[in-house]
């Protein structure tokens, strides 16, 4: 039954989520400028490694004072017993946690070279993407609104990078704005493929919790950043020091980017995916608007404008064309995974 006290919940979610994504794209951004003028800059690697480790712990936390009421032998316990005796279950998710990862790694680079409003709606490809591997690996079959809203998509793209704005980024950019561009592709192929194949192990394979299987993702993500910083940047980072670079601010993003795996699994339990897309919508407005308005360091240009619509237009159609038993086979899978007292 739909009432006062869910609502809140739903649209307090959506109102979260939106500042979260906002906020986090914009301060890594802030961050990126702030290092560069100053030559001051923090090694990317690090900070993968630290959004990583944050995460873990705030997943623990939950895990131990939510679930498991504070009782750490029962924790140790129940880690034992989903992780270390279960590594069937467990190893396949090596494949979406090094994905994510190096995405992380992709999307912190991506934003020293392009502003944030080509960054949030250029990342919107992730929608092609993951519809393509869905195509491949699942075998699923796009209904026809579905189709409509990738042809939308791949025109508002095309419509956004052609316009007159180019020639304004490129010379506050250089030839980094491609390379950033090509940074926000690669990062749109392994978010699709992750995605696709951590539903594929949901389908196929015995489900944990959502909490333990956030810890089992974690784990080996903290594994694959730490050896991106020991085979990247370890030469640098003897010499320098881990935390060089930093300050309260870069702390703070990594903390943000650290919640918002946190907030997604909410919004998705209290609400819907429609209201997702709604906060990646709100952000990518919100992020356009700081990007022209206050980091000057965009150019919102008319078909700039009419192709960030388009995206927006086909977030939308591709997010709300889900058959009835599609709904009702993902509503079921999500309270099978989801603990009920999270969050």
């Amino acid at each position: 039954m739909f009432t006062s006290s869910s609502a809140v919940i739903r649209y307090g979610l959506l109102i979260l989520l939106t500042i979260q994504n906002t906020v986090t794209v914009v301060s890594l951004r802030v961050s990126m400028i702030n290092a560069s003028a100053s030559k001051n800059k923090y090694v990317v690697s690090t900070m993968v490694l630290t959004m990583e480790l944050i995460k873990l712990f705030i997943v623990l936390t939950l895990l131990i004072t939510v679930k498991l009421r504070f009782s750490l032998r029962k924790t140790v316990q129940l880690l034992y017993n989903e992780i270390l005796c279960r590594p069937i279950d467990t190893f396949p998710l090596a494949v979406p946690s090094f994905l994510y990862v190096l995405q992380d790694n992709l999307i912190i680079y991506a934003l020293s070279c392009v502003d944030a409003a080509t960054y949030q709606v250029t990342y919107q490809a992730r929608v092609l993407t993951t519809a393509l591997f869905a195509r491949i690996l699942l075998n699923q079959v796009l209904p026809i609104k579905r189709w409509l809203s990738l042809v939308l998509l791949m025109l508002g793209l095309d419509f956004n990078q052609k316009n007159g704005d180019i020639s304004f980024r490129s010379e506050k950019e250089g030839s980094n704005y491609f390379l950033g561009l090509l940074s926000i592709c690669c990062a749109t192929l392994t978010s699709g493929f992750a995605g696709v194949y951590n539903e594929k192990l949901i389908k196929n394979g015995r489900q944990p919790s959502l909490l333990i299987r956030s810890i089992q993702l974690s784990l080996f993500s903290v594994f694959f950043a730490f050896l991106g910083v020991l085979i990247k940047d370890g030469v640098l980072i003897s010499t320098q020091g881990y935390f060089y670079g930093y300050s309260p601010f870069v702390l703070l993003i990594a903390t943000m980017q650290a919640l918002g795996g946190i907030i997604v699994a909410g919004t998705m339990k209290f609400a819907d995916n429609i209201l997702k897309t709604f906060a990646t919508s709100n952000s990518i407005i919100l992020s356009c608007g700081v990007s022209f308005f206050v980091l000057e360091d965009s150019n919102l240009s008319l078909s700039f404008i009419i192709g960030t619509f388009a995206i927006i237009l086909a977030t939308f159609l591709y997010s709300t064309a889900i058959d009835k038993r599609s709904r009702l086979l993902r509503l079921s899978r999500l309270h099978s995974i989801v603990p009920q007292k999270v969050l």
